[in-house]
């Protein structure tokens, strides 16, 4: 077991925020590390080859990945704005409003993109006589006027809210997960073809890219490897859990539970190695990544955690075939 023990906080924002508004439905009580797990967050690596750069966790479609991942979890959502780095037109901004007073009015809090930063945060009340919202995200808890929606440090619009909710049931739940996870690490997200950035295992190749070239942005390594090392501690936790706690008395549920153990001994090298990188690269100065030295250390822990996690998404293959 790796050396965290505290996993009620995370740095991967998008999770710890939807974990919050998932308080407020039927799937209240679901802990964060069954939240990172079960919407293959826990899994998710994004990667820049030409420079590790401070945005790769969140290059993906925001809509579509949200989508899939409260979609498994058992809602259906509604999003307005759009990922493009442009202020939200008043049409937009004025649909952005409405639908975070919707939910609010709902009693749910709505994921909201660069409240006070651009991370995600959550949106939990508003003031209409004032045109404020009330928000929270990783730097503040406060008041945000209706007209710095989409407006922030990046300029793009973007808020989730939770329409509805049905039963599910932990099987299908946790199938759906390993799906995600696995064609994460296996598949080029269709998004990332034209850019320089990779997902899943493919990623690896392109961290270690970036410091073959001496080209890492040292505060961007610094972001990037915080955030996938986190989720690598929760990968690690959310296996362990299910080794002792996936029900059942069939030689294959004992089967499953051994699978789990041992992809779960495999993400703890994975976390383990990258928690050698975050102490190198520590957030926010982020250390010398294209120092000779410190760049071949970092590929060294690179290949072993890409090795390492090419076992682990093996063996969720092999939980995936157990489930089915």
């Amino acid at each position: 077991m790796g050396n965290r023990t505290d996993f009620t906080w995370s740095h991967n924002t998008d999770t710890t925020a939807l974990h919050s508004i998932l308080q407020y439905t039927d799937k209240a009580g679901m802990s964060l590390v069954n939240v990172m797990g079960y919407s293959g967050h826990a899994f998710r690596i994004i990667i820049d080859r030409e420079a590790v750069e401070v945005g790769s966790y969140s290059f993906f479609d925001w809509k579509l990945r949200h989508g899939e991942v409260m979609q498994n979890l058992g809602f259906t959502i509604q999003t307005a704005g759009k990922q493009t780095n442009t202020p939200p037109t008043p049409e937009e901004l004025e649909e952005g409003i409405r639908l975070v007073q919707e939910t609010i009015d709902r009693g749910l809090p709505a994921l909201g993109w660069d409240l006070f930063i651009p991370e995600w945060g959550v949106i939990y009340g508003y003031d209409d006589e004032k045109r404020i919202f009330q928000c929270r995200d990783i730097r503040k808890d406060g008041e945000l006027p209706y007209e710095k929606l989409g407006r922030g440090e990046v300029t793009e619009l973007y808020v989730l809210a939770v329409t509805g909710s049905r039963p599910v049931d932990r099987r299908s739940i946790l199938r759906g997960a390993l799906q995600l996870a696995v064609n994460h690490a296996h598949d080029t997200y269709v998004e990332l073809e034209s850019s320089n950035h990779r997902n899943g295992l493919a990623a690896y190749d392109a961290w270690m890219e970036a410091f073959i070239n001496r080209s890492v942005d040292p505060f961007g390594n610094g972001v990037n490897t915080g955030k996938i090392c986190d989720a690598r501690e929760f990968a690690e936790q959310f296996l362990q859990e299910l080794s002792t706690s996936w029900p059942g008395d069939e030689q294959h549920d004992g089967q499953f539970r051994a699978l789990a153990k041992e992809a779960a001994e495999h993400y703890s090298i994975v976390a383990e190695r990258l928690g050698q990188m975050r102490s190198m690269f520590p957030f926010p100065q982020g250390g010398e990544p294209n120092q000779d030295a410190q760049a071949e250390r970092a590929l060294e822990l690179l290949r072993e955690a890409k090795a390492e996690e090419t076992q682990g998404i093996m063996l969720l293959e092999r939980m995936l075939e157990l489930l089915d």
